[in-house]
């Protein structure tokens, strides 16, 4: 494996970049809801990588979406 290329996160594991991704938002935005202690669970790999749990980012996803699918259901 190159030196500059990131090795490949474990199993059920998303780097932040491919975490972003799949959740349809920037890295950045990633990165300030982590920093606003807003948004899925992520750990700390190393010193300066993140990395996400896919279990976790479903979950958040599917706790984000209940208030969108009640305000709905009120109107």
């Amino acid at each position: 494996m190159p030196i500059n290329q990131p090795k490949t996160p474990p199993k059920g594991w998303l780097w932040s970049e491919d975490a972003a991704v799949y959740l349809g938002v920037s890295v950045t935005t990633l990165y300030r809801w982590r920093r606003d202690g807003y948004g899925p669970k992520s750990k700390l790999h190393g010193r300066r990588r993140y990395r996400y749990k896919i279990a976790d980012l479903e979950a958040w996803m599917e706790i984000e979406s209940e208030p969108a699918d009640l305000a709905l259901a009120a109107a």
